[in-house]
């Protein structure tokens, strides 16, 4: 499972590689074609920065001159609606402490608080906390993220290489998954998740594991971002 590059945090459309986020996409297709793997098949979400990020990819290994499988694109591993839990749960979080408004106000130009206002969201969104039937609830994600997973299990063969181009909520469930984390432990991995890092998982058709988490070995330090 592969995150998308650096997308375009702070911009008006965020669903969009930044130019480092291509860069980056470009830097781990070439990584994984000089080390010689291939793939048997290649899923994405349908956001633009996860499909933008699998052509990025794909580019190194076309100047190579080698055929890789057809793109197949499903919405099971798009990432949630953040902004819309920003938006249906900050009200709350300010008629309960008036003060949050402040943190509120800077997050887009604030790294600490937009991380502070986000953080403090979504473990709210995860808890079930809350009182809003129109805002999406966390289980139905995992769900949604789960079936794509049990889809891709049930059609592969064994001992096949299967990348997945997706967010990192949806790789943090994949994690969940594997290790029963809970739902805190789940959004918390989520944010660790460095964009264009690999995440390997392996599978029989009773069990799910993970074999590494969040590789990213094939950048240097000036070229690591989360957003």
């Amino acid at each position: 499972m592969i995150r998308h590059g650096q997308a375009s945090f702070g911009k008006e459309n965020y669903d969009e590689l930044s130019d480092l986020g291509r860069r980056q996409s470009r830097i781990l297709g070439k990584n994984f074609m000089s080390s010689g793997i291939l793939l048997d098949a290649i899923y994405s979400g349908t956001l633009a920065r996860q499909s933008e990020t699998v052509r990025e990819f794909l580019s190194a290994y076309g100047s190579g001159g080698i055929k890789l499988p057809k793109i197949l694109k499903t919405d099971a591993f798009n990432e949630h609606d953040s902004e819309g839990v920003l938006r249906g749960l900050i009200p709350v979080f300010i008629k309960e402490n008036p003060g949050f408004e402040k943190d509120v106000e800077r997050m887009l130009d604030d790294n600490r608080s937009f991380q502070k206002v986000f953080e403090a969201v979504m473990l709210r969104w995860v808890s079930n906390d809350y009182d809003n039937p129109e805002l999406r609830k966390w289980e139905d994600f995992i769900f949604q993220v789960e079936q794509g997973i049990k889809n891709i299990m049930a059609n592969s063969d064994r001992g096949k290489n299967v990348a997945l181009f997706t967010s990192g909520g949806p790789i943090a469930v994949a994690v969940r998954k594997a290790l029963n984390l809970t739902n805190t432990d789940t959004i918390k991995v989520s944010w660790q998740v460095v964009n264009t890092s690999v995440s390997c998982f392996k599978y029989t058709k009773n069990r799910f594991m993970l074999s590494t988490f969040n590789e990213h070995a094939h950048f240097e330090k000036g070229l690591i971002t989360y957003r």
